[in-house]
């Protein structure tokens, strides 16, 4: 089994992206019960020894990611694979916790349809009806994928909150 999770780490770090359980599976001539069983080893092996690498499941994908305690020293370098259009959309989306897709169009604009869709299509959000609108929120997978705890998440949350409504309360308009 070791040569097994030998190939399997190495397609997943060669496969910046992320590769699914399929391709690992036709790749290195496995059963994806033994693909998973590879990685859930490699996470445990990373995490014995505080390797600065874990591998992050989403969905059917698998991707190599580094330890958020450790990301300080690459922050600069790393750019994400969202749009900046997107990430604001996402942004609204996780402030409110949840919110109409009425609301979130008319913050954003129309694009916000196709946003909502690539974060579907990523697992980062998901859309149910309540009351008969349909309401936008993140799903667990956001903080994986952020790689953030959510508790620490919602503390870090309703800090930006009071500081936006402390500056809302300090703007004076001026007139032109």
């Amino acid at each position: 089994m070791t040569k097994i999770t030998e190939y399997i780490e190495a397609l997943i770090f060669s496969f910046g992206d992320g590769i699914t359980l399929e391709e690992l599976s036709k790749r290195t001539k496995v059963d994806p019960l033994i693909v998973k069983k590879a990685v859930a080893s490699l996470n445990k092996s990373y995490e014995e020894r505080k390797a600065a690498f874990y591998i992050l499941t989403e969905g059917n994908l698998y991707r190599m990611r580094l330890r958020s305690d450790l990301l300080f020293l690459v922050n600069d370098t790393l750019k994400t694979d969202m749009s900046k259009g997107i990430l604001m959309t996402l942004s609204l989306i996780v402030l409110n916790g949840k919110i109409s897709q009425a609301e979130l169009v008319k913050r954003r604009g129309s694009i916000s349809y196709q946003h909502i869709k690539e974060l579907q299509s990523r697992g980062l959000v998901s859309t149910s009806k309540e009351n008969g609108a349909k309401v936008v929120k993140v799903t667990p997978l956001f903080y994986d994928y952020f790689d953030v705890d959510k508790q620490e998440f919602k503390d870090i949350k309703d800090t930006i909150k009071e500081e936006v409504t402390k500056e809302d309360n300090t703007i004076e308009y001026k007139g032109n």
